[in-house]
């Protein structure tokens, strides 16, 4: 699933994702970036994959107990939201430097960290593929068992705000055909197993 040459950055990547599901999560975002990389040739792979293995590594120094409270309905530290980025720009760049990226390779990645939840408007193509991948997860079953837990939403209110997000949560077209898709699986798997 993650390519072989990006298992390096993957493998220093994990010990900070060990947190809200982020390594499972993290591994979903790729997958999908790889599908809109497929669609979206003027992209670059390896600003885009580096950037998604790297995007959430700075949730490891929130405290556990307050990252569901960091984001979400029930947001009372949005600053935390904001510490999980510029952490995550220090460990990102910490990683790929350690791996012998040039500055040249390492900015315009954390470029992309720096901001890929909290900063609405997206900078390239390369940071809009990196937050829709960052938003396709919620489509699967794992997204919906996942966010269901953390907020206490029943399936039909996922639901309604993944249909409702379809017209504003996603930066290209090829993101909200996918949503779509994913989200009449979604159903059909809910329909099937009543």
């Amino acid at each position: 699933m993650i390519a072989s040459h990006h298992q390096p950055i993957w493998q220093r990547a994990r010990p900070y994702l060990q947190t809200r599901s982020n390594e499972r999560h993290t591994s979903y975002c790729y997958v999908f970036a790889q599908q809109l990389l497929a669609l979206h040739p003027d992209a670059d792979a390896e600003i885009v994959l580096p950037a998604l293995l790297l995007h959430d590594v700075g949730w490891s120094t929130v405290p556990e107990e307050k990252q569901l409270l960091a984001f979400g309905p029930n947001m009372r530290y949005p600053e935390l939201r904001r510490q999980h980025e510029t952490e995550g720009v220090r460990i990102a760049g910490e990683i790929l430097a350690g791996l012998g990226w040039t500055t040249e390779q390492i900015v315009p990645i954390t470029a992309i960290i720096d901001g890929h939840d909290t900063r609405k408007e997206s900078l390239s193509l390369n940071d809009a593929l990196v937050k829709d991948a960052d938003k396709l997860w919620r489509y699967t079953p794992f997204g919906l068992e996942t966010v269901g837990g953390w907020f206490g939403y029943t399936t039909a209110e996922q639901l309604n705000l993944l249909e409702k997000w379809l017209g504003y949560r996603f930066y290209t077209e090829t993101a909200v055909h996918m949503a779509r898709g994913l989200l009449a699986n979604l159903i059909l798997r809910i329909a099937e197993s009543k």
